[in-house]
């Protein structure tokens, strides 16, 4: 018998994140569609009011980066996205999920027209975005960024605008949708 539906990693830790953190778990339900619809889970208020937000999760570990960065940068990843289909999502946010190699959990929660906006002109059929999370809560798109930038950014972050994802890292006030 074929199962009506399954959920990956970066769901379940989704779902888990937000049923097991104190101020979400009083706040939200999370549901998990039985139809793959472009939304990996739905997540409620438990007070019945405001829309639902649909939520489209993307899972990555991290990966080992140079040495002038070991012991300094929190968090590397590495996923690989379809534009055209970030561009058509029905999902209100996208949540890029970032496993360390000690287990650590990092969440960018960003709204799919913020997304959308960030993809690079050039860049074709796909997307490779390097999110990496530095210390002080900042996190930058490293993707063909010089090993000299990487290392620069810890003190003075990243000069291209649209590479600062630090404002989406962790923000799951986002749920707080009208």
């Amino acid at each position: 018998m074929k199962p009506i539906f399954t959920i990956h990693e970066g769901e379940f830790l989704v779902g888990e994140h937000i049923n097991r953190d104190k101020h979400l778990a009083k706040r939200f339900n999370v549901w998990v569609p039985t139809k793959d619809s472009g939304v990996d889970l739905l997540v409620t208020r438990k007070k019945r009011d405001g829309r639902p937000v649909g939520l489209q999760v993307k899972f990555s570990r991290s990966y080992w980066f140079i040495k002038e960065l070991a012991g300094k940068v929190q968090a590397t990843s590495w996923f690989r996205l379809d534009p055209a289909k970030i561009r058509n999502s029905t999902a209100d946010l996208w949540v890029f999920v970032i496993i360390t190699l000690k287990h650590k959990q990092h969440f960018v929660v960003i709204p799919t027209r913020e997304l959308a906006k960030r993809i690079p002109k050039k860049c074709g059929k796909r997307w490779d975005l390097y999110l990496w999370v530095y210390p002080g809560k900042k996190c930058y798109n490293m993707r063909d960024v010089c090993n000299e930038d990487r290392v620069a950014a810890l003190d003075c972050g990243v000069k291209d605008r649209a590479r600062d994802f630090t404002r989406w890292l962790e923000n799951w006030d986002l749920l707080q949708r009208p």
